[in-house]
């Protein structure tokens, strides 16, 4: 009796501390996640005890939670920056294109040398206000109107919008259950082809004969957020500017006016949900972004 009862003392002992070292493993691998700043971690609750199970999804809810608040703080911070930035600017541009506006119309400045800089200094103000007002915009972007929607309908009908060059191929994948989400459809589309028109460009600054692939994979686990992974093979974001690609005004295209990824974070912000770039090759793709919608919009 004595050697059964030993016994099982053993077996719980054993199992007690396989217990603890894989909870161990399990808040090392969130501290790594989140040095690395990678706030799509989740752990996996399969296979484990009931007590464990109730952690577990605890822990991952936290994730979920400091996620969502530090992208808060960086956007609301933004907005207000931006807010103050564009109203001091129009109110500075304003007076220089309505005095230019003034000269160009005097009969001694038409025709004349001095017309062609009032005009230069004219039209440089009214394009910076146009500019400075897109920002404003940013700031004030509409509430979303919410609405149930097939996610699986909506990444095909973008798949299906002929956005992607034929050079480039576009897949897509679904891991759902349940695809029907709760959210701004219009928004969240924009979203979605925003992100698919970066991709595009990132091959632009690719000399390798690969095959270009852009894949938007779909997936939900048990108790976690929807989650839209949106991958390519092109060229990787630097990791010197990875940090400042959702801040608005920052661009590293000669083109760009820095609104878009900042943008697409605001639209999901305000659906309740985040977005954020994985480290280079996380998935074995040099470029990731993952969308995560609450699953529990409603």
């Amino acid at each position: 009796m004595i050697y059964i009862f030993i016994t099982v003392l053993v077996v719980l002992a054993i199992l007690y501390f396989r217990r603890q070292l894989k909870m161990r493993r399990a808040c090392k691998h969130i501290l790594e996640a989140l040095d690395n700043k990678d706030y799509t971690f989740r752990l996996s609750n399969k296979g484990s005890w009931l007590g464990d199970k109730a952690l577990i999804d605890t822990l991952n809810g936290l994730i979920q939670k400091i996620s969502e608040e530090r992208q808060d703080v960086e956007v609301q911070s933004w907005e207000k920056l931006t807010r103050i930035l564009t109203h001091e600017i129009m109110n500075g541009i304003a007076p220089i294109t309505s005095l230019s506006d003034v000269f160009m119309r005097r009969k001694d400045v038409k025709d004349s040398p001095i017309y062609d800089g009032m005009k230069a200094i004219h039209d440089t103000s009214i394009g910076l206000m146009d500019f400075v007002d897109s920002y404003r915009k940013f700031t004030s972007l509409q509430q979303p109107t919410p609405e149930q929607f097939s996610l699986r309908e909506l990444i095909e009908g973008v798949k299906n919008l002929g956005a992607v060059p034929e050079d480039i191929t576009l897949s897509v994948r679904f891991d759902l259950d349940d695809d029907t989400v709760y959210a701004d459809k219009n928004l969240f589309r924009q979203v979605v082809i925003n992100i698919v028109k970066n991709a595009v460009e990132a091959f632009k600054e690719v000399t390798h004969n690969n095959k270009r692939e852009i894949q938007i994979f779909a997936y939900q686990y048990p108790g976690t957020p929807y989650r839209i992974a949106i991958s390519n093979n092109g060229a990787p974001i630097p990791d010197d500017v990875r940090q400042d690609i959702f801040v608005p005004f920052f661009t590293t295209k000669k083109t760009g006016s820095g609104i878009g990824l900042a943008l697409c974070r605001q639209i999901i912000r305000l659906s309740g949900g985040t977005i954020n770039l994985l480290r280079t090759n996380t998935n074995g793709w040099p470029t990731t972004f993952v969308l995560e919608l609450p699953s529990n919009n409603k």
